[in-house]
């Protein structure tokens, strides 16, 4: 176990802006990075076991890419990491440069052929900007904070709540950036419970229906207290909700 030294905050906004031109410094050691472009860093709090190693995808699939297994990793990883700390995107950008660096390359393998749009795939994965950047975007971040919740929803196993986490990125993205459900362990527990109910009676996951249900949970915790509610009551309150969303969505399918 050590000590993590993290980037300064404007040599993160250097490299940003170096990744900008040349998005190909992924693939230099990162010493050399800092070394050639004299970026500073500062010794944190933060813990970080340099024994634990992330598993490398075998593909691009929910079953090949390792991300269920990482996410515990990482969490064994950085054990004294709190949910402040994660928001520091300097702890981010510095282990995906450097201690995962090689994972990171291997996970966000640039698969487009148009070359320009290099940068901005480097700038979403390797950086970690505001909430949906450290909660969907950045190759390192996601996995901790998936961790963490897994961690923390009573009455779940990890597995069983990554299974419904990783059902689909924008079941994941939608449920987590939403100011709800985000902000409230409590409404999170009783949405991913609502889910997994509903995926394990046979009604999978529909895109416009799922947006639909968060819009009106968002719209229904605008006038309730919903993170002041017992997770039963929740449960009672939003079925029904996501019930009508899915039945609408079948009705116009139909």
């Amino acid at each position: 176990m050590s000590d993590l030294q993290v980037l300064k905050t404007e040599s993160v906004q250097k490299l940003r802006r170096i990744v900008l031109a040349t998005p190909e410094i992924i693939y230099e050691p990162f010493d050399e990075i800092a070394d050639k472009h004299s970026l500073s860093f500062v010794q944190s709090t933060y813990s970080i076991n340099n024994t634990v190693d992330l598993l490398m995808p075998l593909g691009v699939s929910q079953d090949q890419n390792k991300d269920s297994e990482n996410c515990s990793r990482i969490l064994a990883a950085l054990p004294s990491m709190s949910p402040a700390n994660a928001t520091d995107e300097r702890v981010w950008v510095t282990l995906s440069f450097g201690a995962f660096a090689e994972y990171m390359r291997e996970r966000w393998k640039f698969r487009n052929s148009q070359e320009d749009k290099l940068p901005k795939h480097v700038l979403n994965h390797w950086f970690a900007t505001g909430v949906r950047g450290r909660m969907r975007d950045n190759g390192i971040s996601r996995l901790w904070w998936m961790g963490y919740i897994a961690k923390k929803v009573p009455g779940m196993s990890m597995a069983q709540v990554y299974e419904v986490l990783y059902a689909n990125s924008d079941y994941r993205s939608t449920l987590l950036e939403r100011n709800s459900s985000g902000n409230s362990l409590n409404v999170l527990t009783a949405v991913l419970k609502i889910s997994q109910k509903a995926f394990d009676s046979g009604v999978p996951y529909n895109r416009e229906s799922w947006r639909d249900f968060m819009k009106a949970v968002n719209f229904i915790g605008g006038r309730r207290n919903l993170a002041a509610m017992t997770q039963d009551s929740l449960i009672e309150l939003l079925t029904p909700v996501y019930k009508k969303a899915y039945e609408r969505s079948q009705k116009k399918a139909s």
